[in-house]
């Protein structure tokens, strides 16, 4: 009978166990969607600052009276001239 009792304690506590870890669980997996959604917010940050800063740096590139300037006009052009020919290309 006492053997009996054990078990149904040990039974009662291994329950308990059980439904604290499952707690803890669903606290720990709220935890971390939180925590997905912060760096998903923080990446598109990131990039955002990325691209405003190769916005900067272009709009300096072209403000400058140097040599710079002329790269970078020489590049744009190039880009645009590569961007025509797939135009071309596509109305093919």
């Amino acid at each position: 009978m006492e053997y009996l009792q054990q078990i149904e304690q040990n039974v009662s506590r291994l329950v308990e166990a059980y439904e604290q870890a499952r707690r803890d669980n669903d606290a720990l997996l709220q935890q971390l969607q939180q925590k997905d959604e912060e760096l998903f917010n923080l990446r598109s940050e990131v990039k955002q600052v990325q691209a405003d800063l190769r916005n900067l740096q272009i709009a300096h590139a072209l403000t400058l009276d140097s040599p710079q300037r002329t790269k970078a006009k020489n590049h744009i052009r190039s880009l645009i001239a590569d961007i025509d020919r797939t135009i071309d290309v596509l109305k093919r």
